[in-house]
C-alpha cells in the first residue's frame, strides 16, 4: 500500500506560521521606528525653523535700531521691547511682545500704528509654543545699547507625546544707532 502526500503536516504548518509571525513582528517594529523618527524630525525642524526665523528678524531689526524706548532701565527682564528704526527716512517705532494667545506662547510684532501679527506658527496640532515663563528681553547696558534676547521654543501639545523637543536661543545684540 502506498500513501499519497497531498497536504502539509501539522509541524510544517506551525513552523510556517511561526516564521510569518516573526517576519511580520520585525517588519512592524521597523515601520514603527521609522514613523517615530520621522515625527521627531518634523517636530525638531518646525521648532528650529520658527526659532531661527524669529531670532534672525529680531536681530536684524535691533542691529538697525536707533534707540530703545522700552525697557528704559538696564537689568530688568521684560516681555516687551520697543525701539525706533529709520525706515526710508521715516522714524518708526517697532514693538515685539512675548505673550500668550489661547494658551500658546507667541511673539507679536507691531510696526508704528499698524496692526499686530504673530511670528510663531502656533497651530494646535504641529505648531510651536514660545515659553512665556522662560523668554524675555533684557537691556544689558547703555552707550552703546546692548539687548539680551532669551527665548525657549517647544512644540505645542502635551508632554505625554512620544517626543517633546525644545530649542533655547540666547543672544546679545548691539544697537548700531546707539554708539
Amino acid at each position: 500500500m502506498t500513501k499519497k502526500n497531498g497536504g502539509f503536516t501539522l509541524v510544517e504548518l506551525l513552523v510556517t506560521v511561526a516564521l510569518i509571525t516573526i517576519t511580520v513582528g520585525v517588519t512592524g517594529d521597523i515601520v514603527l521606528s521609522l514613523i517615530k523618527s520621522y515625527n521627531k524630525t518634523q517636530i525638531t525642524n518646525e521648532i528650529e525653523q520658527n526659532a531661527n526665523f524669529i531670532m534672525a528678524k529680531l536681530e536684524k531689526e535691533l542691529h538697525n535700531a536707533i534707540n530703545i524706548t522700552s525697557p528704559v532701565t538696564p537689568g530688568g527682564a521684560v516681555k516687551i521691547i520697543k525701539f525706533t528704526r529709520d525706515i526710508a527716512g521715516t522714524v518708526v517705532e517697532i514693538t515685539y511682545e512675548i505673550k500668550t494667545i489661547s494658551g500658546i506662547g507667541t511673539i507679536v510684532r507691531k510696526e508704528g500704528a499698524g496692526s499686530k501679527y504673530a511670528l510663531v506658527n502656533n497651530d494646535i496640532i504641529n505648531g510651536v509654543d514660545l515659553s512665556y515663563a522662560n523668554s524675555y528681553f533684557t537691556l544689558v547696558r547703555t552707550d552703546p545699547d546692548v539687548v539680551q534676547v532669551h527665548m525657549v521654543f517647544r512644540q505645542v501639545g502635551s508632554p505625554s507625546q512620544s517626543f517633546v523637543g525644545d530649542v533655547t536661543l540666547d543672544t546679545a545684540v548691539v544697537l548700531r544707532g546707539s554708539y
